[in-house]
């Protein structure tokens, strides 16, 4: 744990002289004060939920992947995670970023995806990727290597450069493509992908969830339990972190 997490429970439990966990949940009066105080200050920070914390006098707020706690009059905000001491340090706040980031990803489609999956796959990974990423070039040529492994990589746009620039007018085309898993392997090695931009593609859209789940960089992975994982990671080591974290009380296997 590092001093700014420590520092941050510090400054909360004296400052709200935390007794016991599950508080209430917000009235209503509550969740609307909340939502209309972020709508005021941060016009883009799209609520999804507002529920009970652990930390009597907060409450829990979620928008996409982010989590933040605040009071129920609205004044006061909270950046950070609440770790439990009593059950190994668990970062209570990071599991509820995974069921966000989850629910998501999940709510894109996977009609909104490329996929590259064997014919019986064990485990799932999501992607977010940039034609124009080295790394994430080095990923794709690894694909028929993840895929024997058992895995399926799903793919997201996220074009680092933003909108109305080359990478993302290359994407917006793969995923337009009638074949887009070939217009992406082609896209990947600088050749130029089939067919015409398409206004119903869903480039931004997955721009904006990425960001919203904080991806800063490509390629970004996201495991079936929420997990994120930023930068690259070799087949092998990307199924000892998919068997780890779907059997967490199990010792990772080798891969054969």
């Amino acid at each position: 744990m590092n001093i700014r997490t420590i520092l941050s429970i510090g400054v909360l439990v004296s400052t709200l002289m935390v007794q016991g966990v599950n508080a209430a949940e917000p009235t209503a009066t509550e969740s609307n004060k909340i939502r209309d105080v972020l709508k005021q200050h941060f016009p883009e920070f799209k609520v999804d939920q507002i529920t009970s914390s652990p930390l009597k006098g907060l409450y829990q707020v979620t928008a996409g992947g982010t989590v933040l706690y605040m009071t129920g009059d609205g004044r006061y905000a909270v950046s950070g995670d609440i770790i439990d001491l009593d059950h190994g340090q668990k970062d209570i706040t990071e599991d509820f970023r995974k069921q966000a980031r989850v629910k998501a990803i999940n709510a894109i489609g996977e009609e909104n995806m490329i996929i590259f999956a064997p014919k019986n796959p064990k485990y799932t990974v999501t992607v977010f990727t940039d034609v124009d990423c080295g790394y994430c070039r080095k990923l794709q040529t690894d694909m028929p290597k993840i895929n024997e492994l058992g895995i399926a990589v799903r793919y997201l746009a996220f074009p680092r450069s933003g909108p109305n620039t080359p990478t993302f007018d290359k994407m917006v085309k793969v995923w337009c493509a009638s074949d887009k898993k070939q217009a992406l392997i082609m896209a990947n090695q600088d050749k130029a992908a089939e067919g015409k931009a398409c206004d119903s593609n869903p480039i931004m859209n997955e721009l904006q969830l990425g960001m919203s789940l904080g991806v800063s960089g490509t390629p970004t992975l996201i495991f079936a339990d929420g997990t994120m994982i930023p930068g690259y990671v070799p087949p092998d080591k990307m199924l000892k972190v998919a068997q780890q974290l779907a059997n967490p009380n199990a010792p990772a296997k080798t891969a054969q």
